[in-house]
């Protein structure tokens, strides 16, 4: 999932995660956990399994509630912004981001994943690092993909995505900041309609 793809935004340049070597078996748990959720989507998108198999193993990798809360500016803000439209707002962000995770690895299908490792930073929080091949207008490009990771009541989740130093979660944050200030959660909304037509229509 390139980053600058789903939004075709600039990101709004904010303090990294603090992070730090973490303990072996900790640490491993959090990759270990990526790996394999991460290979059982590759290998059902290989083995040309139907939409529904590929979205439930997507489903149980990605963690879309903090996503879509992070989105709108945090806990204290999500409410707010989105009124009556959560339940929306949340399931057009899901298709949208789970969409472009499939694209990603659709793109890198003829390359494995390359694993450089994982730390750790505050309150259980891990980033694991790859690096893929993708295929983007006819050239190989080498991409560095950061899948934050924390624990969820369903396990190890990822939280958020980031493509070559660019976070999903502050990209998608910086930019439906600027639109809720002008247009509300209805422009949110249209704006998140609007890129899955227009990724419904590259098929």
């Amino acid at each position: 999932m390139l980053t600058l793809t789903l939004t075709g935004l600039p990101v709004l340049v904010a303090a990294p995660i603090a992070l730090s070597p973490a303990p072996a078996s900790a640490a491993d748990s959090a990759i270990d956990a990526f790996k394999a959720k991460h290979e059982a989507v590759v290998k059902q998108v290989k083995a040309g399994a139907s939409d529904a198999e590929i979205q439930a193993k997507v489903d149980g990798l990605l963690d879309y509630d903090w996503l879509a809360t992070a989105a709108l500016g945090g806990p204290k803000n999500y409410a707010k912004v989105c009124g009556e439209h959560c339940d929306e707002f949340e399931d057009l962000l899901t298709r949208l981001i789970r969409e472009n995770y499939l694209r990603m690895i659709r793109k890198a299908e003829k390359h494995p994943v390359e694993y450089l490792g994982q730390v750790e930073g505050r309150n259980g929080i891990y980033k694991v690092s790859t690096r893929i091949k993708v295929e983007k207008n006819g050239r190989e490009q080498t991409v560095t993909v950061d899948y934050v990771m924390h624990q969820t009541s369903g396990g190890w989740k990822v939280r958020d995505i980031i493509t070559d130093d660019v976070s999903l979660a502050r990209t998608y944050s910086y930019e439906f900041n600027k639109i809720a200030k002008k247009e509300g959660i209805e422009g949110i909304i249209s704006k998140l309609q609007g890129k899955l037509a227009k990724l419904e229509a590259k098929g």
